[in-house]
Formats: C-alpha cells, structure tokens, sequence
C-alpha cells in the first residue's frame, strides 16, 4: 500500500518571505483541519480572509474593549488564510486564473486597507500629521515597486516574445540549482528575504505593534522599508535594463 505524502503549504525559495517562519506552520495545521471539508473552497478561503484581515485593521482605529489584541488576531490570521488558499486549490486541484486573479487583486488592495488604518490610528492616538504621510509613503513606493517590476517585464516582453518561456526555464534551473547547493553556499540565497518587507510583513509588523500598543513603531518601519527598497529596485532594475543583462530571466521580485 503506497504511502501517502502529506500536504504541506510550499513556496518557490525566490519568493518566500522571512514572515512565512511565522504562518506557514499554522497554514499547515489549517490545510490538514480542512482540507477534506468540500464545502470550503479555495475562493472562499481567499474571500474568509480578506474580510478577516479587514475587520482586523479596522480594529486598529475603531475603539472598543480589547480593540488592538482582536486586531492583531484578525490581521494575522487574513496573512495565514494568504497562504492557505493557494495551496488549498493545488490540494484538491481546483486552481483556476480567477482564482488567481482574486488573490493577487486582494493582496494589493490589502495594503491599501491596512495602511490606512495603521496611519488613522496612529494619527487619532496622536494627533500628529506625520503619520498620515508615512501611512501614504508606505502605500505609495509599495506599489511603485509594483510599477517597476511589470514596467520591466512589458519591457522585456516588447523586445522578446519568448521572455516569459525563457525566464521560466531559467527559474526551473535555479530552483534545481538551490537544491543542489551545501549550507554555506544556500545561506545567503535562502535567507536573503530577511531585507524584504512584502504583504506578509505588512500584515506581521501590524500584528504585533497592535499586540503591543507600539502601531507608530510599525508605520515607521512599513514606511521606510518601503522608501527604501523602492529606490533600490529603481537603481538595480534601470542598471539591468540600460545593460541589457542576464539577471532580467531570473526572477523579479518587486
């Protein structure tokens, strides 16, 4: 009798996120809880946690008794249930493009919601116009990271139509690659996400500055994290682009 390998919520090491330390586990717990229960879909999953993840950021400006420790909760379970469906619809086999697209629009406008409601928050609590503009600054070079990334892939998309066939065999091969690397070799490739603040942090730097009543600390971090790292894919990608390099097939990150 063959061996049944158990389901477990994967991520390609090019795009995992230091914060998937924290929700993979508890993803994985969830996908054996209901993986057999038909009635739960993988869309509803995605919908279930993007309502969750809303009234959780409502919670950080919105005061009733415990209003932090229920947004923290809320916040941090809309991040597991991110992970959760992907690999739900895999599970069963029920991937579908609209699934895909439902979770890619939702995750953008995730980070509208909760910087908003961090920088309102923040702002009630202290009266202090700065931490509207860092909640803007967190938002907007958050999304001009997205506006760098697909202006390089129509880019490259322009000037060679086969782009995506070929960045996708040269993702296949690097994967193969880490696999095959020792420890010290794979320690860099494997940890560098650690300087990476995507949706997962957003939504874990929330959690715990509502955890611990530190949501300024929280904003400031999103805020320049993203300042940040925006200007260094705009360096990195337009030195690519003006050098016509190798590392566009690899794959971009935002």
């Amino acid at each position: 009798m063959p061996i049944q390998k158990e389901s477990k919520v994967i991520k390609s090491s090019y795009y995992g996120n230091w914060a998937d330390i924290f929700g993979y586990p508890l993803a994985n717990l969830l996908l054996q809880i209901i993986k057999n229960l038909k009635f739960i879909t993988p869309n509803a999953v995605t919908w279930f946690s993007f309502f969750i993840f809303t009234a959780g950021c409502l919670s950080l400006f919105v005061q009733y008794p415990m209003h932090l420790y229920f947004a923290s909760i809320g916040i941090f379970l809309g991040y597991i249930g991110d992970d959760l469906d992907g690999q739900l619809a895999r599970e069963r086999n029920m991937s579908s493009n609209f699934g895909d697209f439902l979770d890619k629009v939702l995750d953008v406008l995730k980070i509208f919601i909760i910087t908003f409601s961090l920088s309102l928050a923040v702002f009630l609590k202290t009266d202090n116009i700065l931490f509207i503009y860092l909640g803007f600054a967190a938002c907007f070079f958050f999304m001009f990271r997205y506006y760098i990334k697909l202006a390089t892939l129509f880019g490259r998309i322009d000037l060679d139509s086969s782009y995506l066939s070929k960045s996708a065999q040269k993702r296949e091969q690097l994967e193969k690659k880490i696999n095959k690397l020792t420890f010290l070799n794979s320690l860099w490739i494997r940890n560098r996400i650690i300087l990476f603040v995507d949706e997962a942090e957003f939504a874990v730097f929330t959690s715990l500055g509502a955890l611990f009543n530190r949501l300024d600390l929280a904003l400031w971090i999103l805020a320049v994290s993203q300042i940040v790292i925006a200007f260094w894919r705009f360096w990195e990608r337009g030195h690519q682009v003006s050098k016509n390099s190798g590392k566009l097939l690899e794959p971009l990150r935002k």
